[in-house]
């Protein structure tokens, strides 16, 4: 097969791009779109910092400088309310930018376009941004981003990272135990350098925060907390609308009329999904684990990357699985995670499996394809479809543990990856 140049790739990545916009739909999530629209008309009107006026604007400030972005490009009151699909623009373009540099991962150059075409094509990567329009995909861009650079040692780039994953959506703190493992041993061979992620994640936050403490009419860093910390319980549900193991447990015409609030065997609903969770989070992170350990003892070892994005795959598989209250699109961040797995393992199963359990998931809860029956049909049954996440947990499980240290050996101090090898993110 001939290798098109550079060039081309690029045109062919803007046409993509620019052909995914015109395709983009006026329609979305209402309940969302109309969210976005009414905080950018507020930040047109009063300035960034004083969007937090609004009771119902419970986000993270990232997303804000974007609504200030598009409140400003439009310029009018009447142009952002018109053209409010063009919103989806944004996450669009880093689900763009996140395929390319998880194909970049892969050794053969010329494998990479192709494959970065792969994770775009794939509807259940990209139907969060442009047919529901929320923003999954950016917390998980940089989530992604943070994990690779510290799998290269590169803390400061990735602490920096986490920190804008963190503020975009407070999901991405389920990324945080496995970025520790990954931040400690650099840490503690060079804690120079453990010094100037610090202070390089701190500089950053103070900026994120500037506009909403001094440069508004008041400080709003207590309500920005106070939206982080009350993130749990807003809907006290076993569900929403996410088919996880509580839609195997409980028949689906009683899910949303019992509250996780209510006890089972000594626990509630709620506590029972924490503890699984973090006890299947555990049993997932032990490899990973050892060869921290085995990173802290040699400082030369570090863990093989297909571990690495697998482990972080499966982590929003568990989140999303386990837990009461989650929403059909929590499963988002997996997906990156599972395709940079696939690529440079040759290991498609969790991504594909993976994929399809999160498109059935979105598509029978939006139904933006309008077909003419969504329930009674098997492939959009809320217990089919948990069982093939099910299914793509059990298949990422499985793998983590044939890669696990004590089966592979302690990791060869040379690189044997892109993601280990480069000193820069490959493009």
């Amino acid at each position: 097969m001939s290798i098109i140049s550079r060039r081309q790739q690029v045109i062919c990545t803007l046409l993509l791009f620019l052909f995914m916009l015109l395709l983009v739909p006026r329609s979305g999530n209402t309940y969302d779109m109309g969210f976005w629209v009414r905080w950018a008309t507020h930040i047109f009107e009063h300035g960034l910092g004083n969007v937090y006026q609004l009771q119902d604007d419970t986000y993270n400030p990232f997303y804000q400088y974007i609504l200030w972005v598009y409140a400003h490009m439009m310029g009018s009151v009447e142009k952002i309310q018109y053209y409010f699909h063009w919103l989806k623009a944004f996450p669009l373009l880093f689900d763009f930018v996140g395929a390319f540099w998880a194909a970049s991962l892969v050794q053969e150059r010329n494998r990479r376009f192709g494959l970065a075409l792969m994770l775009l094509l794939n509807i259940a990567y990209v139907y969060n941004s442009i047919v529901w329009g929320q923003i999954d995909g950016i917390y998980s861009f940089f989530a992604f981003g943070a994990i690779v650079l510290a799998v290269k040692q590169r803390t400061a780039g990735s602490v920096m990272l986490y920190v804008l994953a963190l503020a975009t959506k407070t999901q991405a703190i389920i990324f945080l135990p496995p970025l520790l493992l990954l931040w400690l041993p650099p840490w503690w061979h060079r804690p120079r350098q453990a010094v100037q992620a610090v202070l390089a994640g701190t500089t950053l936050t103070v900026l994120l925060l500037a506009p909403f403490i001094w440069w508004s009419w008041e400080s709003y860093l207590p309500r920005i907390i106070e939206n982080n910390l009350g993130v749990i319980d807003i809907f006290p549900r076993l569900s929403m609308n996410c088919y996880n193991l509580w839609y195997l447990l409980v028949p689906e015409d009683v899910m949303y009329t019992i509250y996780d609030t209510h006890a089972f065997a000594g626990l509630t609903y709620h506590k029972w999904g924490l503890l699984l969770f973090f006890v299947s989070s555990g049993l997932v992170l032990l490899p990973l684990i050892v060869a921290t350990w085995q990173s802290l003892r040699h400082a030369a070892a570090r863990p093989t990357s297909a571990l690495v994005l697998l482990t972080c795959g499966a982590i929003p598989l568990l989140f999303g699985f386990f837990n009461t209250q989650m929403h059909e699109r929590y499963w988002h961040g997996a997906i990156i995670f599972l395709a940079a797995y696939a690529f440079v393992s040759n290991n498609y199963w969790p991504y594909v499996v993976g994929s399809i359990a999160y498109f059935l998931n979105l598509e029978a809860v939006l139904r933006h394809l309008e077909l003419l029956k969504y329930g009674g049909t098997l492939l959009f049954d809320p217990r089919f479809v948990a069982g093939t996440f099910g299914l793509a947990i059990l298949l990422a499980v499985l793998k983590i543990y044939q890669l696990a240290p004590w089966r592979i050996g302690q990791p060869s101090s040379k690189p044997t990856s892109p993601i280990l090898a480069s000193p820069l993110p490959l493009a």
